[in-house]
């Protein structure tokens, strides 16, 4: 889902959420990494002692003595945020000075020799005149195997779905493979080797075109059961699915994962407040940031014209706040400038806040899962569960789970208290747990074992 509250960036500042990311000096030194692991530059300093007090300044908490390596040398020293994390830091001696970098370790990054094929494919989208290139797992023997299109979320993502330098679907791909299904990825729209327009000008509608196009080309591939063939959606990709799936007899099942069960504008309202509260805001703040949303997101979507949509949004936003609330939201005495604005008035965003799943959920016959983690401060689990279960109840369809992972963040990683700052220091790229249910339920519901095909 779209994490850009428009009103809450300011509280997300002033809570340090909102940092710049540094790039990595050219004469600093190389450190030996773990295999699978990021080196991002965060600081330099002087002295060993400096780097501690920076560290504390950043609310990071050395947890042993910060050694001062030899020019030339490097060491590794751990760390801990204060929200509990832990992760390594590099501090290396350069010239005599020190450069101070995170070990973003990716433990779950398949390592060759890998135990299936993998290929580069390339499928065309009729409907869009747009052809895409991806990548194809497929377990080793002659199958047929069971089929997987992966669909990412919101963003202009490559086929490997990279948030937060985490590749979700490369880690999501390699594990249903190893569980013996074949697996679909692909670069979206303009992004990476696909043609056509990308994010934010591509919407909703346009990737579940390319979605269906994807299923077809899976459906087809040598070694492939047809009649298994499949999606997992993540997040956006949690909406699209139902709709390539409703009234579709090519989709043998469904797996939404952090997928939606109310409309866009009530998603995007809850996911504001969620993260306002995560940052430390207080009850004037939460209601003044509602009294926005639902001021100016009607606008967004019932006024086309992007001039006329911003006159009106600048009117709502001096109506609907006292003077207070505009204080406590950070907005200036002459109004938030037209690019604070900018962002709602994408195609995608427009779509993104007019679009209901309910009712296509509704017609949506194939077996469903739909799991989504209790400390998902994106796409709040209680609420769209709920949606989503009464949605396909109401469709008559009971080939249904629906699963909420406590502990759980919106990328599916293990975390302390879900905000999206998080995200990037996590090892844990998808939550093995959630890997395993996902497999597990989608060899039962075809109504296969492990290694029997």
């Amino acid at each position: 889902m779209r994490q850009r509250p428009l009103q809450v960036i300011a509280l997300l500042a002033a809570a340090g959420c909102l940092t710049l990311s540094q790039a990595r000096p050219a004469h600093a030194q190389t450190s030996r990494l773990e295999p699978n692991s990021v080196k991002r530059y965060m600081f330099d300093c002087a002295t060993p002692k400096e780097a501690a007090a920076e560290l504390k300044k950043r609310e990071i908490t050395p947890l042993e003595t910060i050694p001062g390596p030899k020019p030339g040398g490097s060491s590794i020293f751990k760390a801990r945020f204060a929200n509990g994390l832990e992760i390594p830091y590099v501090i290396e001696n350069t010239d005599g000075r020190f450069y101070i970098y995170a070990e973003l370790r990716r433990p779950q990054y398949p390592i060759p020799p890998i135990p299936y094929v993998e290929q580069e494919v390339v499928f065309d989208n009729p409907e869009a005149k747009l052809s895409f290139v991806g990548t194809l797992t497929v377990p080793h023997g002659s199958g047929p195997f069971p089929g997987v299109v992966l669909v990412a979320g919101t963003g202009a993502h490559t086929r490997d779905e990279v948030v937060s330098l985490h590749k979700i679907f490369l880690v999501l791909a390699d594990g249903l493979t190893r569980h013996g299904m074949a697996v679909l990825r692909f670069d979206k729209r303009g992004v990476g080797l696909s043609g056509g327009k990308p994010f934010p000008e591509s919407t909703t509608d346009d990737n579940a075109s390319d979605a269906r196009a994807a299923v077809r080309f899976l459906r087809i591939q040598p070694g492939i059961d047809p009649a298994r063939v499949g999606l997992v959606g993540h997040s956006e990709g949690g909406i699209i699915a139902p709709l390539v799936a409703a009234g579709n007899p090519e989709v043998a099942f469904i797996v939404l994962l952090a997928g939606t069960g109310l409309p866009g504008l009530e998603v995007q309202v809850l996911q504001d407040a969620a993260g306002a509260k995560a940052a430390g805001a207080d009850e004037k703040t939460l209601r003044a940031t509602e009294k926005l949303d639902r001021a100016i997101f009607p606008i967004v979507v019932a006024t086309k014209d992007k001039t006329e949509a911003m006159k009106k949004m600048h009117a709502a936003e001096r109506a609907i706040l006292t003077a207070d609330e505009r204080k406590l939201l950070g907005i200036p005495e002459a109004g938030l400038p037209d690019e604070a604005y900018e962002g709602l008035l994408t195609p995608w965003f427009r779509r993104f806040l007019e679009l209901d799943p309910r009712p296509v959920l509704e017609k949506v016959t194939c077996p469903v899962l739909a799991i989504n983690g209790g400390k998902d401060l994106q796409v709040l689990a209680d609420e769209n569960l709920a949606g989503i279960e009464r949605a396909l109840a109401k469709g008559g369809n009971n080939r249904v789970t629906i699963k909420k992972l406590p502990g759980i963040n919106h990328m599916f990683q293990t975390a302390p208290i879900g905000s999206g700052n998080e995200y990037r220091n996590i090892e844990e790229t998808f939550a093995s747990a959630a890997l395993e249910l996902i497999s597990h339920w989608i060899l039962e519901t075809m109504r296969l074992a492990p290694g029997t095909f």
